[in-house]
């Protein structure tokens, strides 16, 4: 049997989607200031298990959204 104990640290949020049941798998979106207008906002939607291996590209990438 699987107890989570209250002080031990979990899951706990909301993954996006940006692909519907049923429908064919999608890249995620980064979505910088220039597509919502919200000036230092940078968001990441729809990372799943690529998102791990792409990581650090995708952290130069934000990084370089940021500084521009």
């Amino acid at each position: 049997m699987n107890v989570h104990r209250p002080d031990e640290p979990a899951y706990a949020g909301i993954r996006p989607k940006i692909v519907g049941p049923g429908q064919q798998a999608a890249d995620f979106l980064i979505a910088a200031p220039e597509h919502h207008g919200i000036p230092g906002l940078v968001n990441l939607l729809g990372i799943e298990s690529p998102g791990l291996t792409a990581a650090l590209a995708i952290g130069d990438h934000v990084s370089s959204l940021i500084a521009s």
